[in-house]
Protein backbone atom coordinates (compact mmCIF):
# COMPACT_ATOMS: atom_id res chain seq x y z
CA UNK A 1 0.00 0.00 0.00
CA UNK A 2 2.74 2.58 0.89
CA UNK A 3 4.58 1.57 -2.20
CA UNK A 4 1.85 2.21 -4.31
CA UNK A 5 1.07 5.76 -2.79
CA UNK A 6 4.79 6.31 -3.26
CA UNK A 7 4.69 5.36 -6.91
CA UNK A 8 1.74 7.50 -7.53
CA UNK A 9 3.26 10.61 -5.88
CA UNK A 10 5.79 10.23 -7.92
CA UNK A 11 3.43 9.63 -11.23
CA UNK A 12 1.52 12.65 -10.39
CA UNK A 13 4.86 14.86 -9.72
CA UNK A 14 6.20 13.68 -13.31
CA UNK A 15 2.85 14.54 -15.23
CA UNK A 16 3.19 17.99 -13.64
CA UNK A 17 6.56 18.48 -14.95
CA UNK A 18 6.02 17.17 -18.45
CA UNK A 19 2.91 19.43 -18.69
CA UNK A 20 5.51 22.01 -17.66
CA UNK A 21 7.43 21.05 -20.50
CA UNK A 22 10.73 19.68 -17.60
CA UNK A 23 10.19 16.02 -19.47
CA UNK A 24 10.79 16.33 -23.28
CA UNK A 25 13.61 14.66 -25.79
CA UNK A 26 15.88 14.72 -22.97
CA UNK A 27 15.01 12.30 -20.35
CA UNK A 28 16.59 14.07 -17.44
CA UNK A 29 14.86 16.11 -14.48
CA UNK A 30 15.23 19.94 -14.43
CA UNK A 31 15.61 21.56 -11.08
CA UNK A 32 13.15 23.77 -11.40
CA UNK A 33 15.42 27.66 -10.67
CA UNK A 34 13.69 31.26 -10.49
CA UNK A 35 14.65 31.41 -14.44
CA UNK A 36 11.90 28.59 -15.30
CA UNK A 37 9.41 30.10 -12.66
CA UNK A 38 9.56 33.59 -13.48
CA UNK A 39 8.31 32.74 -17.52
CA UNK A 40 6.20 30.07 -16.77
CA UNK A 41 2.39 30.65 -16.93
CA UNK A 42 0.19 30.40 -13.91
CA UNK A 43 -1.61 27.16 -14.57
CA UNK A 44 2.56 25.70 -14.83
CA UNK A 45 3.35 27.22 -11.29
CA UNK A 46 0.51 25.66 -9.47
CA UNK A 47 0.67 22.42 -11.04
CA UNK A 48 4.40 22.23 -10.12
CA UNK A 49 3.19 23.47 -6.84
CA UNK A 50 0.26 20.85 -6.69
CA UNK A 51 2.91 18.11 -7.05
CA UNK A 52 4.80 19.17 -4.77
CA UNK A 53 2.05 19.77 -2.01
CA UNK A 54 0.67 15.69 -2.69
CA UNK A 55 4.61 14.33 -2.95
CA UNK A 56 4.34 15.90 1.02
CA UNK A 57 1.05 14.84 1.68
CA UNK A 58 2.21 11.25 0.05
CA UNK A 59 5.17 11.63 1.98
CA UNK A 60 3.21 12.99 5.62
CA UNK A 61 0.64 9.74 5.10
CA UNK A 62 3.50 7.47 4.95
CA UNK A 63 5.29 9.00 8.37
CA UNK A 64 2.09 9.66 10.34
CA UNK A 65 1.15 13.12 11.95
CA UNK A 66 4.15 13.75 13.02
CA UNK A 67 6.76 12.85 10.23
CA UNK A 68 9.43 15.09 11.78
CA UNK A 69 9.80 10.91 14.23
CA UNK A 70 9.93 9.06 11.63
CA UNK A 71 11.80 10.97 8.60
CA UNK A 72 15.38 10.93 8.63
CA UNK A 73 16.73 14.08 10.22
CA UNK A 74 18.80 15.43 6.93
CA UNK A 75 14.77 15.06 5.12
CA UNK A 76 12.97 18.33 3.97
CA UNK A 77 9.92 17.19 4.31
CA UNK A 78 9.28 17.72 8.07
CA UNK A 79 10.04 21.49 7.45
CA UNK A 80 8.32 21.82 3.94
CA UNK A 81 4.92 20.51 5.59
CA UNK A 82 5.37 22.35 9.00
CA UNK A 83 6.49 25.73 7.45
CA UNK A 84 4.11 25.99 4.73
CA UNK A 85 0.97 24.06 5.83
CA UNK A 86 -1.13 27.28 7.11
CA UNK A 87 -0.59 28.79 2.97
CA UNK A 88 -2.39 28.06 0.42
CA UNK A 89 -1.11 27.04 -2.98
CA UNK A 90 -2.33 30.58 -4.21
CA UNK A 91 -0.06 32.41 -1.24
CA UNK A 92 2.93 30.48 -1.89
CA UNK A 93 2.94 31.14 -5.70
CA UNK A 94 2.29 34.90 -4.92
CA UNK A 95 5.59 34.89 -2.87
CA UNK A 96 6.95 33.15 -4.61
CA UNK A 97 6.54 35.76 -7.80
CA UNK A 98 6.96 38.67 -5.36
CA UNK A 99 10.15 36.80 -3.92
CA UNK A 100 12.39 36.57 -7.57
CA UNK A 101 10.78 39.62 -8.30
CA UNK A 102 12.53 41.27 -6.31
CA UNK A 103 15.42 39.14 -6.54
CA UNK A 104 16.04 39.21 -9.85
CA UNK A 105 20.17 38.43 -9.23
CA UNK A 106 18.66 34.92 -7.59
CA UNK A 107 16.99 33.48 -10.70
CA UNK A 108 19.67 30.90 -10.76
CA UNK A 109 18.55 29.63 -7.23
CA UNK A 110 16.14 26.45 -7.10
CA UNK A 111 12.65 26.89 -6.59
CA UNK A 112 12.76 23.84 -3.63
CA UNK A 113 15.76 26.07 -1.87
CA UNK A 114 14.04 29.55 -1.75
CA UNK A 115 10.23 27.32 -0.47
CA UNK A 116 12.85 26.07 2.29
CA UNK A 117 14.87 28.45 3.21
CA UNK A 118 13.25 31.45 2.84
CA UNK A 119 9.48 30.67 2.97
CA UNK A 120 9.67 27.11 5.29
CA UNK A 121 12.37 27.21 7.77
CA UNK A 122 11.51 30.72 9.27
CA UNK A 123 7.99 29.55 9.49
CA UNK A 124 8.20 26.56 11.78
CA UNK A 125 5.08 26.26 14.46
CA UNK A 126 3.47 29.38 12.59
CA UNK A 127 -0.44 28.75 12.65
CA UNK A 128 -1.15 32.11 11.21
CA UNK A 129 -3.45 32.29 7.63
Amino acid sequence: MKTSMVVAGLLYLLFCMAAWGGIDEDPDLVLLTGEHWVTASEVEKVAYLFGLGNMLEVEQAMHGKDPAEKVSKNSIVPVLIDGLSHLSTRNVREMLDEWYGTNPDQLKRPVIDVLYFEFALPNIGSKAN
